[in-house]
């Protein structure tokens, strides 16, 4: 149901469109038949693979008392509502969220795009402009958010969470970015105050044709929305490519944490500890200090995002500082937990392999005595990438157990061989299929000054094995280990 409770008659929605014969109220536009509730209208197309019309029963039975389909799939002949054709409907559906949530162009958006950094990005800058993230933590402000259903979902369902969050009073949303989002034109519509880049890697080729069609997907929020400014992470090649691409446009802002002269905008490291970070922003012939809670080489990336952001936004030397002080970590991203008695573990969402090489060469700078790293890889998933992260994870960790990552239908024992595939020495790597047992030995078997990485789940809650969904933490894990143990 719309958040302020409002109704719209399918005549007046479909004005120019379509001439339905009867009028009809309809309190939502769904395009999940999962999210249809009595009242709703259920808009059915065409996928990618099978149609929305495959679902109709399901839609029915939630209480749809209209449908709306694209006539490129049969309707069956008896349907007890009514039921119309508007060719092209999947090119007008911006058309129709809009009609029915109204224009959220006096909304401030920031969209936050990347295979790595997205959810951390949106997060913190969600905080510093004390405004609501859109993205794979949920929807809402950061703590107060609920759960959502994708990084980014079907383009009703985004118009409808924005005008749920604008009905909260919330005016600013940093919205997360997907490549499949981009590409199937969920954000159809929008307009950005900022669009941000935070680099590009191996992931989702099981999608797309190849990393060239992936980096194209998220050019596209570059080049076909309206942006007040553009910022970008120059210290990844597919960065370079998009600076490059707008080079003649004054509001690209570039950022690099190397020492190139090119780039507007450049961030020096002053601390990288356990104890957190501090760094040196330079841009515009001046100089910004500051300092944050967050470990790792890796979040330095991220901050200088959150600086550049609030730079551009006008706030102050002093401000920045301060709202970058303020931040909260990032739950499942470089999440360090400890008990106070040696033992360490940072739980974090890489599942891809230069997120996993990042990630292990943040905390080997830390200076741990050894690195341990426990993870797997998600089945039914990119399967290109599983023997590259047991590379990565050869090559940057001292101990390596390899474990379950949501398995789904695939046999679990085949990803571990996949990976394997991936090592030279397969034979000094550990396979623990029960992802708590490997938690739990990797935390057992750490000695005073070690570091454990538990990586691939992040924040997630649960573990998808077969058909079933399993109540699964990484968190929880760690946390009752360090408990017992303490």
């Amino acid at each position: 149901m719309s958040p302020d409770g409002r109704t719209m008659g399918w005549i007046e929605l479909l004005d120019g469109l379509a001439s339905p014969a009867v009028d009809v109220q309809l309190g939502d536009l769904c395009l999940d038949s999962r999210q249809v509730r009595t009242g709703s209208a259920f808009v059915a197309v065409a996928g990618a693979s099978g149609h929305g019309l495959d679902f109709l029963d399901q839609a029915l039975a939630g209480g749809a008392v209209a449908v709306l389909h694209d006539g490129r799939a049969a309707v069956p002949r008896t349907i007890p509502v009514p039921v119309i054709e508007v060719a092209g409907l999947g090119t007008h559906l911006c058309t129709l969220a809009r009609r029915f949530w109204g224009d959220v162009g006096a909304m401030d958006l920031v969209a936050v795009t990347g295979t790595n950094g997205k959810t951390s990005v949106a997060w913190l800058l969600a905080q510093a402009l004390d405004g609501a993230m859109f993205g794979t933590l949920g929807i809402g402000r950061p703590g107060r958010h609920h759960r959502g259903t994708h990084t980014t979902p079907d383009v009703l369902s985004v118009y409808r969470e924005l005008s749920a969050l604008a009905a909260e009073g919330i005016d600013r949303v940093i919205l997360e970015a997907s490549s499949h989002a981009l590409d199937q034109g969920r954000l159809a519509g929008l307009r950005f105050s900022s669009v941000i880049f935070t680099g590009l890697g191996h992931d989702h080729l099981d999608y797309h044709r190849d990393l060239d069609d992936y980096f194209a997907a998220k050019l596209r929020l570059f080049t076909e929305f309206e942006s007040e400014r553009q910022i970008v992470n120059l210290d990844d090649v597919h960065g370079r490519r998009i600076h490059d691409r707008l080079a003649d446009n004054a509001r690209v802002l570039g950022y690099t944490l190397t020492d190139r002269t090119d780039a507007p905008a450049r961030i020096r490291p002053e601390r990288v500890d356990l104890g957190g970070l501090a760094a040196i922003l330079a841009i515009d012939g001046g100089e910004i200090a500051f300092a944050s809670r967050l470990i790792g080489r890796i979040n330095l990336h991220n901050l200088a995002i959150v600086a550049l952001e609030l730079k551009a936004r006008g706030f102050s030397s002093h401000d920045i500082a301060a709202r970058i002080r303020a931040l909260e970590p990032v739950p499942g991203r470089m999440q360090m937990l400890g008990n106070g008695r040696g033992r360490l573990a940072v739980i974090d969402y890489a599942h891809t392999p230069d997120a996993l090489e990042n990630v292990l060469l943040s905390l080997r700078e830390l200076g741990p005595e050894r690195l341990w790293c426990v993870f797997g890889c998600g089945g039914e998933r990119d399967r290109a990438k599983r023997p590259l992260m047991g590379r990565v994870a050869e090559s940057f960790a001292d101990r390596v157990i390899l474990t379950d990552d949501n398995p789904r239908s695939e046999d679990g024992t085949a990803i571990v061989r996949a990976i394997q595939a991936g090592l030279r020495r397969p034979e000094r790597s550990r396979v623990i299929r029960d992802r708590a047992s490997a938690i739990r030995t990797a935390l057992a078997e750490s000695s005073s000054g070690d570091l454990v990485l538990v990586a691939g789940k992040g924040h997630e809650t649960e573990q998808l094995i077969g058909e079933r969904r399993l109540v699964f933490s990484d968190e929880s894990v760690v946390r009752q280990f360090l408990e017992e143990a303490a």
